[in-house]
């Protein structure tokens, strides 16, 4: 099961007392039309814009996307920082065991239906708000961080870049870590397999 953020008590109970106002989609993409009926795991994460039962998530910008309809994933990479002191050449790849961190900008799913006019969806937010991505520090504040720890690529891409598709998608909407398994790593940053 994956690890989310989860909201206390009260809140939860808040939630439960006075569900009109809650901003829930449950009547709509829940399962049921009775607050009741929801565990305090579901309620949280409808919270968090999951709604599992219709396999519907709430993208950035606000609006819901149906993920069984995601064809493809991607992330924007910026920098990484390395694990020891090293000066890399600038002319050729890097070495996947040399990073310590992985700076990205914002992670994307891209759907084979239309929704609020865009096949494209940016899930950032949706990201740090469950805790599949941190914010960076120091000269990184502005972007994502993730630590390399799989050491290990994915197709193409680092796994450790790929983990947040793989854990706050797949395997929370399908209990499928690879049911979306096209991803792309979009950076001008080149990473050697040897």
């Amino acid at each position: 099961m994956e690890k989310i953020k989860t909201f206390q008590q009260h809140e939860l109970n808040r939630i439960r007392k006075n569900w009109s106002n809650s901003g829930l989609a449950f009547e709509k993409l829940g399962r049921s039309s009775n607050i009741s009926d929801y565990s305090d795991r579901e309620i949280n994460e409808m919270l968090l814009g999951i709604y599992k039962d219709s396999k519907h998530l709430m993208v950035d910008e606000g609006y819901f996307i149906d993920v069984s309809k995601v064809q493809k994933a991607s992330c924007t990479l910026v920098d990484v920082s390395y694990a020891r002191r090293i000066k890399p050449d600038p002319k050729s790849a890097l070495k996947l065991h040399d990073i310590r961190n992985f700076y990205i900008e914002d992670y994307f799913v891209e759907t084979t239906e239309i929704f609020s006019d865009k096949h494209k969806h940016k899930i950032t937010g949706y990201l740090k708000k469950i805790g599949g991505i941190s914010l960076g520090k120091g000269q990184y504040n502005k972007l994502y961080s993730i630590p390399n720890d799989f050491k290990t690529f994915f197709g193409n891409a680092p796994a450790d870049l790929f983990y947040p598709i793989q854990r706050y998608i797949n395997g929370l909407f399908f209990d499928d870590d690879y049911r979306i398994s096209d991803f792309e790593v979009i950076s001008s940053i080149s990473i050697s397999k040897i």
